[in-house]
């Protein structure tokens, strides 16, 4: 750190009152970064792992609900600090920043910080007065504080969370399922697609043809007693029947993740929405809800896009088959309402995730406020 760095970092509050030996003690562990104007560099819903500390420039923190609205909660400059909550608490960024001009800025890991909180403890000090300054400030406002209380309650009972997220063929579910994965730090991801791979690798088709074919020509195989002239209920109900047939599979995935007390998103067409009901919920964070395409032509033009970038899944089975793929979302949207699942148009990955992140929030508030 050059001398001029050296002069930004003793005018940060949080360092306030250090003796010199403690300055140079948190000058080698951080890492200064320049960062150009119009730079996000916290993003709303990531994992907590790094304090930032403004050495020059300005910066805004804010929020974007679903219809892009923002709310700016505060603008900040040089001698300031951000994400020491969120990192304390290991709760998610409940608020993006962005610069509004060219800017330093002087980045702690959380290790980092917490070694520095060890070795000079007025650090320590200053953190507990700029903790409650920020709890009585208006920019933050008693929603994002309860935002951050619910989050750390939650990281702190050790609970796993179990993301169930369920959709028809081509709604973007592996899609939303990896990026919030990447967002909330969680290591685990099943596809129901993968597991019914593997289920009938070891279940001949004679026993349960259902789970050889795709969803949507379940129904070509399994007629479970229904009228051979009514199609529609036919499809339903071989649909339900892979879906069935597959739902132990699905339980003993989730029922290892709780005895692990390991977080686990599991995404696939056969996610019910009355899974959510049938769990056990004191063993863990349950949060489910259902992604959809609210529009014929996109879910074609993602077909054939798909078809494209990937030939493997050429877009022509699915375009012949769409009339039954709309026919189970329409029915999964009805049994979402039925059981309270909140049903997602994903017609924008970021809002999804925002939309996401909102949902699972007030799951943990519910749970833990």
């Amino acid at each position: 750190m050059n001398p001029e760095d050296f002069k930004r970092l003793k005018r940060i509050r949080l360092f306030a009152g250090l003796s010199a030996p403690e300055f140079e003690t948190v000058a080698s562990r951080g890492t200064v970064r320049n960062v150009r104007r119009n730079t996000v560099f916290i993003e709303r819903g990531e994992a907590s792992t790094t304090l930032y500390l403004i050495l020059s420039g300005k910066v805004k923190v804010y929020t974007v609900d679903a219809q892009r609205n923002e709310q700016v909660l505060s603008i900040q400059g040089p001698g300031e600090h951000l994400g020491e909550f969120a990192l304390l608490t290991d709760a998610v960024r409940t608020a993006s920043a962005i610069t509004l001009e060219d800017s330093q800025l002087m980045i702690l890991s959380r290790r980092e910080f917490v070694e520095c909180l060890s070795e000079c403890p007025q650090i320590a000090l200053n953190l507990d007065d700029s903790l409650a300054e920020r709890a009585l400030s208006p920019d933050i406002g008693e929603k994002v504080a309860a935002q951050y209380r619910a989050w750390s309650r939650f990281r702190r009972s050790g609970l796993p969370m179990i993301v169930l997220v369920g959709g028809c063929t081509g709604t973007g579910k592996s899609t939303v399922a990896a990026e919030l994965a990447l967002r909330l730090d969680i290591g685990r991801i099943q596809s129901t697609d993968i597991l019914r791979a593997v289920v009938r690798l070891f279940v001949p088709e004679r026993q349960a043809p259902e789970l050889h074919v795709s969803s949507y020509e379940a129904w070509q195989v399994s007629n479970g007693g229904m009228n051979e002239h009514d199609l529609d209920a036919r499809l339903i109900a071989g649909f339900r029947a892979q879906s069935d047939t597959l739902s132990a599979t699905v339980d003993a995935v989730i029922k290892r993740s709780v005895k692990e007390r390991a977080s686990i998103i599991i995404e696939g067409i056969h996610i019910h929405p009355d899974y959510y009901r049938r769990m056990i919920q004191e063993e863990a964070v349950v949060v489910s809800f259902l992604l959809i395409n609210p529009s014929t032509e996109k879910l074609k033009k993602h077909f054939l896009r798909r078809g494209e970038l990937v030939p493997s899944r050429g877009a022509t089975r699915y375009i012949e088959n769409f009339s039954a793929i709309w026919q189970i979302q329409d029915y999964l949207v009805d049994e979402a309402e039925r059981f309270g699942v909140p049903s997602i148009p994903n017609t924008d990955v970021d809002e999804t995730l925002l939309t996401v992140i909102d949902i699972i929030t007030e799951r943990l508030e519910e749970r833990f406020l």
